[in-house]
């Protein structure tokens, strides 16, 4: 018989919860304007482990932090238009930055630099209301993003002890790639924010020409 995960709304009601099932190194699956993610306590090694053993990744890369541009210098080095970046959060763009070395090894494993991310309002609240800052990866079925809670529960019911219910997706696809660990703000692969968007937060931002249409 199948055992399927606690569901929650996402909403701030569903943050102690959230917090006690983190807090007890457990992954949970959270939804967020892009795509529903793994997540867990960037503080726990075991956790971590966990959500690394569950993502089961193609390739080896470093998680996604997510973050707020009041919290952000405890786990990165953020040039200034990181910075710049991060005070337009909540925004569907991730970030690429140097990682703090201080960090658990299997954040950023053997890389220099991490993904910070904070696409909708639910998650910024989230990572405010929490004493420990929050590492994640996406959700897939083969090479498919799950993008609504019904997918996530049908898929990963028996994985996680928790899945928070957002519905749909908004975007339904990842955010915006941007690498900030070059001499300018640079574009590596397009989401919901465009060039045409970002360029009066970062006018420097570089489109390379392989992504020019």
């Amino acid at each position: 018989m199948t055992t399927w995960a606690r569901s929650l709304a996402a909403n701030a009601q569903s943050f102690s919860a959230i917090q006690t099932n983190l807090e007890q190194e457990n992954v949970i699956i959270l939804p967020m304007a892009t795509v529903y993610s793994f997540v867990a306590n960037g503080t726990s090694s075991q956790a971590i482990a966990q959500l690394r053993r569950l993502k089961n990744f193609s390739t080896e890369q470093p998680l996604c932090i997510l973050t707020r541009g009041d919290r952000a210098a405890e786990v990165a080095d953020l040039s200034q238009d990181a910075k710049t970046m991060l005070a337009h959060f909540p925004y569907p763009v991730t970030m690429i930055v140097k990682g703090k070395p201080h960090l658990d090894p299997q954040i950023r494993q053997g890389f220099d630099c991490v993904y910070l991310a904070c696409p909708d309002h639910f998650i910024y609240d989230l990572v405010g209301a929490l004493p420990f800052f929050l590492v994640a990866a996406t959700v897939k079925v083969g090479t498919e993003l799950i993008v609504s809670f019904e997918d996530a529960q049908k898929y990963s019911c028996e994985q996680v002890p928790l899945i928070v219910d957002g519905g749909r997706c908004r975007y339904g696809q990842r955010g915006t790639l941007v690498d900030f660990t070059l001499e300018f703000p640079t574009i590596m692969n397009f989401g919901p924010v465009s060039v045409d968007d970002l360029r009066p937060i970062l006018p420097n931002i570089i489109l390379p020409s392989h992504l020019m249409k």
